[in-house]
């Protein structure tokens, strides 16, 4: 029933959304097609899917024991933010490691950042695990002592993420997690040292002890912008999973109704007040904390911000408005236009709102057309194509609102199709003006947009 539920799933994911101001079912019908021909082919950085989250399971304490302490299971690790890396492997960097010797092969491959040999080799990780695994089951208030690792419970690779189980049965040592007959896996989980400089000690000294070519110097816990954008696409969805989780926790360790200390339960993905503090009134007793007593509180559940990020077109696709923020003046960038999403906000008002606040441009039609995670620190990017009919106002470009730009402009469509493809003989090059990486959802945006000048929004 579960391979049901996650092929339907998997369908369901590539029904593509467009919202506009003005639709026809015609319309929708036409972008439909244009979108599922366009949109999707696009597989942005971070934005994949690696693994089955099963958050439900992350509730379950033996579960997540059992998890943690399977032969199987695969683990990251971050420092204040920053993963662990192998700067000399080639197609990948970060750094997977496992609790069982010749784990890895199947499939992450022969040329995964990783050991053959497991951590439970080392007797001191097994006890992290039982220590972890046991304030994880008991909601521990000195779980988040010092010297103790945070661990953060991934998910699991399964078929509904392209596992082949037929594949990995037919070695005698490479396993996976059976839980309960029902759902079956690798489990991942990520682990921030930022607070144990003993156990980022060890997970170095066993990747030094079993690469042969490895040196003290290649593996680190890197903040490189080179590293993260050089990840391959699953492990960069590995690590932006990782990142915007602990992150949050980091950035939470009291709660905001009471003061007292917070802690990680549910394996990493929920925030519980260790305050205990009760009183009582005629029907009943509460918790003198706030939030513990809320039925519903947001402040216990990880945050995401949105961010809505635009490539504005005019209707008959031949201009695009593109725009250079203030910090990019020294390599002359230009790019989307993008801001925060605010409270009570639609998706197309906070698009219209800040492009008008930002460029003074009015636009006519909003439409949504793919998202990115974005883990810095924990962003999700919301990709629009953003439509202005020219009258002589609409068009005009006004920086004096919010002044946030150095500067915006037209470009024409044709020229910023040359200088994506390399032909250096259009307005683009004769500036030196860049565009954004080609790991971000901008670069994607105008990209896309090009492609499809041919085709009426």
């Amino acid at each position: 029933m579960s391979v049901f539920f996650n092929r339907v799933r998997s369908q369901l994911s590539r029904i593509p959304i467009r919202l506009s101001s003005s639709t026809s079912n015609s319309s929708y019908f036409r972008m439909s097609q244009d979108l599922a021909l366009g949109a999707n082919n696009y597989e942005l950085h971070f934005g994949r899917e690696v693994v089955n989250r099963v958050s439900f399971l992350r509730e379950d304490p033996d579960f997540v024991t059992n998890a943690a302490k399977h032969l199987s299971t695969r683990f990251i690790f971050y420092e204040n933010g920053n993963p662990l890396v192998n700067k000399k492997t080639i197609g990948t960097n970060l750094v997977i490691l496992t609790n069982g010797d010749n784990q890895l092969q199947t499939v992450e491959g022969k040329d995964v950042a990783g050991t053959a040999k497991g951590l439970l080799n080392c007797p001191e990780w097994s006890k992290i695990l039982d220590v972890w695994t046991e304030d994880n089951k008991n909601q521990s208030p000195e779980s988040r002592d010092d010297n103790k690792p945070s661990f953060l419970f991934l998910g699991i690779k399964d078929e509904s993420v392209g596992v082949d189980f037929r594949a990995l049965k037919l070695y005698d040592e490479e396993t996976y997690l059976d839980h309960q007959g029902r759902y079956f896996g690798l489990p991942y989980f990520a682990v921030d040292v930022t607070n144990s400089p003993d156990v980022s000690a060890l997970i170095k000294k066993h990747v030094l002890a079993n690469l042969s070519d490895a040196q003290e110097e290649d593996i680190i816990f890197s903040h490189s912008w080179k590293h993260a954008m050089g990840l391959n696409h699953d492990e960069s969805a590995l690590f932006s999973h990782g990142k915007m989780y602990f992150d949050w926790l980091g950035r939470n360790k009291f709660c905001p109704g009471c003061g007292s200390k917070v802690i990680a339960i549910h394996a990493g993905g929920k925030l519980r007040c260790t305050n205990e503090a009760t009183e009582a009134n005629e029907d009943s007793t509460k918790y003198v904390c706030p939030v513990r007593n809320a039925t519903v509180s947001n402040v216990s559940f990880p945050r995401t911000d949105a961010v809505v990020i635009t490539a504005i077109t005019n209707r008959e696709r031949t201009k695009t408005l593109l725009s250079m923020g203030k910090r990019h003046i020294h390599k002359k960038m230009y790019s989307c236009t993008a801001g925060f999403m605010e409270p009570s906000e639609t998706v197309e008002v906070a698009t219209k709102r800040e492009i008008w606040e930002e460029t003074g441009v009015a636009c006519s039609d909003i439409q949504i057309l793919m998202t990115q995670p974005w883990p810095f620190p924990g962003n999700l990017m919301i990709g629009c194509i953003a439509t202005v009919d020219f009258n002589g106002e609409n068009e005009v470009i006004n920086l004096g609102h919010d002044r946030e730009l150095a500067d915006a402009r037209w470009f024409d469509i044709s020229d910023v199709r040359d200088h994506l493809n390399g032909n250096t003989n259009n307005a683009l090059d004769a500036e030196d003006i860049q565009l954004p990486s080609l790991v971000s959802i901008a670069h994607a945006l105008i990209r896309w947009l090009v492609e499809k000048t041919d085709t009426k929004l």
